[in-house]
């Protein structure tokens, strides 16, 4: 299945070549590698407006300290002179023998976004992300693109309507009424979805969104009657840390109800209402819950906490079974997912406990699997890629990442899990850590496939050996959340990948059957 995806594109090539993989556009070392392209400048400008600058340095300051600097330039520069002849010998013969694959200019989004970087000041740009202007921007540009999306999909339409009118049942109230109000829903041709609105701070942003299926299939005489649930999706969303609210991804749920999942879309504060997405980056943090990952570990602990009173599992010899609990989350909400995970693993290591299963759905709150979609989880690799697009002061990405290379690879999840293994029993890693999938488009100029790539090779080479990888054909950054959202490639391969690993024969949305178990090991 996924051994056949043609994975070698000219932009997923290009993609693999963007920096830190390849020197900058502009740089000596480029102009080289591309054979003298648009891209770079001649050896012999190089020379001259090294020359040039050395000298305006002599000129303009004639002190005896000054001196002795250009006297220490000069010398290097007779180096540098020196390597650069050596370097035009076979540049005279080769001149037109250049990278195959390397791209010699760059795309024209990222020319814009590179001119509009060199142009806006620094202090504009950081006003401009700190003050919450991007967040603003990012989620009204969402807002204004949901007619566009929608035109074509009135089912989704329809779904989306009846999740943000569905009833929030608060335990008020006469409940054998709201069981036959719910009936004469489903009869009417509505699903009868359920939503809770379930709050874990005092933030407008701390809650989290619940969707429950159909409880039509209740056991018969039970006073309350329990939704019977397969699992719990708790979905993270996206945002590029700065933006995005729960009710953006409502559409997320439908294709779960319909299987028999509860649904949890998280919301948690963005920056800049939270300044870091770990809590060690915050110096001045006395408790946990001062970050991103400490927002979405209170939301995964209180909605543990509430799930038992009002779902139960599946029973496995009529329902289907039951298949687990997934951390999910897409693009920043990726990222922020698998520290959640890696850092719930840390903590179960140091208690020494490697039970991942329970009798009872509140007593076995702990996942059971991860899907991570399109997320850029090295923030260091990350930060040289959004340089080279012109976006990295202007993107939240570094400063909630604590502004430094050393800052950065402590929001680095496989660093985690690695600062984890060598102060626990690392023997016990493969016992706890659940089975992990990474989703990502081969053409994603926003987060790149490589990302996604290095952060499953990292994971297997720390002891994970489940961690699985499926890239997709002609698919951007955000086709691959639409296509659960619409229906799509990305949505019917993780739900194969789910359904395999318990053995079980279900049926997708669309009908087809999942009844064996499915390794994905695409890799480049």
């Amino acid at each position: 299945m996924a051994g056949d995806q043609p994975l070698l594109t000219p932009i997923s090539v290009s993609l693999s070549l963007t920096p830190p993989r390849s020197p900058p556009h502009g740089s000596l070392l480029r102009h080289l590698l591309t054979g003298g392209g648009k891209g770079g400048i001649s050896l012999e400008q190089y020379d001259a407006n090294l020359h040039e600058l050395l000298e305006l340095t002599h000129h303009d300051d004639t002190s005896a300290e000054s001196t002795s600097n250009v006297n220490v330039n000069r010398a290097a520069y007779q180096s540098h002179t020196l390597l650069s002849r050596i370097l035009q010998l076979p540049m005279a013969h080769l001149r037109d023998v250049r990278h195959p694959h390397l791209p010699t200019s760059l795309s024209i989004p990222d020319q814009l976004t590179r001119y509009l970087g060199a142009l806006l000041p620094l202090e504009w740009q950081h006003e401009f992300r700190d003050s919450g202007n991007f967040r603003a921007l990012a989620d009204n540009l969402v807002k204004l693109s949901c007619p566009m999306v929608g035109v074509g999909h009135w089912q989704e339409i329809r779904d989306f309507i009846e999740l943000s009118t569905a009833r929030d049942d608060d335990g008020i109230g006469d409940k054998k009424e709201q069981q036959q109000q719910r009936q004469q829903s489903i009869q009417r041709g509505r699903r009868g979805w359920r939503r809770r609105r379930i709050t874990y701070g005092d933030h407008k942003m701390q809650h989290i969104d619940l969707f429950l299926p159909s409880s039509k299939t209740s056991k018969k005489g039970s006073k309350y009657s329990k939704v019977p649930i397969k699992g719990t999706i708790f979905f993270i969303h996206g945002g590029a840390w700065g933006s995005g609210h729960p009710w953006m991804y409502r559409l997320v749920a439908p294709p779960f109800l319909q299987l028999g999942f509860a649904v949890a879309i998280v919301g948690y504060r963005t920056y800049p209402d939270v300044q870091f997405v770990v809590d060690e980056l915050d110096a001045a943090a006395t408790q946990r819950g001062g970050s991103q990952v400490g927002d979405v570990r209170l939301a995964w602990e209180k909605l543990g906490e509430v799930m038992g009173g009002f779902t139960e599992r599946c029973d496995s010899s009529s329902e289907g079974g039951w298949v687990g609990n997934i951390i999910m989350g897409h693009s920043s909400g990726a990222h922020v997912a698998l520290i959640l995970l890696v850092d719930m693993i840390g903590d179960q290591m140091k208690q020494g406990s490697s039970s991942k299963d329970g009798n009872e759905l509140n007593s076995s709150w702990i996942p059971n699997f991860f899907v991570g979609l399109s997320g850029p989880y090295d923030i260091s690799y990350h930060f040289d890629y959004e340089a080279g697009r012109g976006v990295e002061q202007i993107s939240p990405m570094k400063p909630i990442s604590g502004h430094s290379r050393e800052n950065f690879q402590l929001a680095n999840p496989t660093n985690r899990l690695l600062h984890h293994l060598t102060r626990n029993n690392h023997d016990t890693l493969d016992q706890m850590m659940p089975p992990i999938l990474l989703v990502h488009g081969i053409e994603d100029t926003t987060v790149p496939f490589t990302a996604t790539s290095d952060a499953a090779r990292q994971l297997r080479a720390c002891g994970v050996s489940h961690c699985n990888e499926i890239y997709l054909e002609r698919t951007s950054h955000q086709d691959v959340i639409l296509h659960f959202m619409m229906g799509g490639a990305a949505k019917e391969l993780v739900l194969d990948w789910l359904f395999g690993w318990n053995g079980s024969a279900e049926q997708s949305v669309d009908g087809s059957a999942h009844d064996k178990k499915v390794e994905v090991t695409s890799r480049l």
